[in-house]
């Protein structure tokens, strides 16, 4: 097992990796060893993370953290981990080195951090190159969430802010100018304790003087720190919850400033999983394409069972469906994560497939209008062979590997959009050439498919491979294969509009009233949020044409 460590000042992220590729996910305070003893740290791990991971032994540990960076520090951390757990091999790094594995992969670039502190560095894809010192929050960390959260501090207590905004800020955290000035100079941890305004330049983003700080505090970021490397020539990468919330300022910043931006991870962890599980991959003794979902059925001689028998084979293989699934958590978090992003800047998800693979991707993409109200446009299937294909075979459709590049530009392809090309062999050439030219383009690209290292998978951004194992009946992938890939689309386009805005609660506010039950439907929905009778409710549905539509209009009037 691998055990991976993603340390802040204020949290860490830990990923205990298994030999399937398994993943679990804990958290546990921050552990800086700028700040921190040896003592502390060993404290920490034996009392805090010891008791949830459950397990001391491990065949590598990955610590990437704040304050990690000199050699003192990184053998303070070592020793640490020494007491409490055993282990064959441990590094300890910069959490600079970690931001550039987890956003560059083995390519070059320039990875950027935007959290509580910031820092940046050209990584030419095996090592950190160049890097510009951040100095820390009292000189440094320019974009960071303390400079941010201190030049707001300043501006309050300064009387920078309109008397409404300044008020607003009082009344926020409760605190007066006394309080904060001790908690600063005379309290633990005044970086976090700066950090934490972050909240309420998010929350009123949209005033004048909020604006500023954040467009300038990024400005400078970019000035004094990514103008010394070759910028105009890489792309630049960002991770951090900074630069993740304020996504649109730090994009216009970069477009303001000549600055090619690239991947915006709120989370490093996601991005170095995704890493680690493909070193492991190169790092194994058979990397060579198996076409698992080809393989012979564990089940024979179908012909001679019962009905009864076939259907508990059927759900026996069913129930490894839900774990294959799981493992692809990780990859599909990172995929969602930059869709979201692409999709509040005007970007479109495009699903390419053939047969069963285009088939599903065309049903979802037409399932997004009516459940969600967004226009048809914007999550969009093609399938080998145009729609003829949804009902026919169509002979050697999806052996025409420039076709679905050549559909893709009549809808006007941009860099803004996501593609994501589904084939559970991962061997179709229509879903292979179209992510190659993406690729090309800048255009981001994923892939899912039910078997490992295939052809699709090294053509792909973010590779998606939910293993599911042999088919019932041999070679049948419109069966375990088919039912996966459905799952992950359906946890992308769900996840992505909810995150859109698209739910409220856990209620569909924005659906299309297509039919007497979605009415009805709609009508209860209001009837809960505005206590307003049936017919009241449902002719004020019909009026608006959304729940949403309806509840916000009758609160506003109200």
């Amino acid at each position: 097992m691998i055990l991976l460590a993603d340390s802040g000042s204020t949290k860490t992220s830990w990923a205990l990796l298994k030999e399937d590729q398994a993943c679990s996910r804990y958290y546990t305070s921050g552990i800086n060893p700028f700040f921190q003893s040896e003592d502390e740290i060993e404290n920490h791990l034996r009392t805090d993370l010891l008791p949830r991971l459950g397990v001391k032994n491990f065949s590598e540990i990955h610590f990437y953290g704040a304050g990690c960076t000199t050699d003192i520090q990184k053998q303070l951390v070592r020793n640490a981990f020494t007491r409490v757990f055993e282990f064959n091999m441990i590094e300890v790094e910069s959490d600079m080195l970690e931001a550039a594995r987890a956003l560059c992969g083995d390519e070059p670039g320039i990875a950027c951090i935007l959290g509580t502190g910031s820092n940046s560095c050209y990584y030419d894809g095996k090592a950190i190159a160049k890097s510009v010192s951040p100095l820390g929050y009292l000189i440094g960390d320019e974009g960071g969430g303390v400079s941010l959260g201190r030049r707001l501090v300043a501006d309050c207590l300064k009387n920078q802010l309109n008397e409404t905004l300044k008020k607003k800020f009082f009344k926020r955290f409760g605190l007066t100018e006394a309080q904060i000035m001790d908690t600063i100079y005379h309290k633990p941890f005044p970086n976090r304790f700066l950090a934490s305004f972050s909240i309420f330049l998010k929350e009123n983003l949209a005033e004048p003087e909020v604006y500023s700080i954040v467009y300038d505090g990024f400005s400078e970021f970019f000035k004094r720190n990514v103008f010394q490397y070759d910028y105009q020539n890489l792309t630049v990468h960002v991770t951090g919850s900074i630069g993740f919330h304020f996504a649109e300022v730090l994009r216009k910043v970069a477009s303001d400033l000549s600055v090619k931006l690239g991947k915006i991870f709120q989370d490093p962890m996601d991005g170095l999983i995704l890493y680690y599980n493909e070193k492991n991959k190169m790092l194994d003794s058979d990397k060579t394409f198996l076409k698992v979902t080809e393989m012979d059925s564990l089940h024979d001689n179908l012909e001679h069972r019962s009905v009864l028998e076939l259907l508990r084979g059927i759900n026996e293989e069913d129930h490894k469906i839900a774990d294959a699934v799981e493992k692809v958590i990780p990859a599909l978090n990172v995929l969602i994560e930059s869709i979201v992003e692409r999709m509040k800047r005007g970007g479109r998800i495009f699903y390419l497939g053939a047969g069963t693979s285009g088939r599903l991707g065309v049903l979802d993409a037409s399932e997004i209008p009516p459940t969600y109200g967004m226009p048809k446009d914007l999550v969009i299937g093609l399938i080998a062979g145009g729609d003829f294909a949804l009902r026919n075979s169509v002979e050697g459709a999806e052996d025409d590997s420039e076709k679905s590049w050549k559909e893709l530009l009549d809808y006007r392809i941009n860099t803004k959009d996501t593609v994501i090309g589904i084939a559970a062999s991962g061997t179709t050439p229509y879903v292979i050439g179209v992510l190659k030219h993406c690729r090309e383009k800048g255009i981001l690209t994923a892939s899912i498919s039910c078997n490992p290292n295939s052809p699709v998978s090294e053509q792909a951004d973010i590779p998606i491979e939910a293993v599911v194992g042999p088919e019932f009946v041999t070679g049948s992938t419109r069966m375990k294969s088919g039912t996966a890939q459905k799952m992950i689309l359906n946890m992308i386009t769900t996840a992505t509009m909810i995150k859109l805005g698209r739910v409220k609660g856990n209620r569909m506010v924005n659906m299309q009233l297509t039919n007497k039950k979605l009415i009805d439907r709609g009508t209860r929905m209001i009837m809960q949020e505005t206590q307003l009778e049936y017919d009241s409710a449902k002719n004020l549905l019909l009026l608006h044409g959304s729940v949403k539509k309806a509840v916000d209009t009758y609160k506003e009037e109200k």
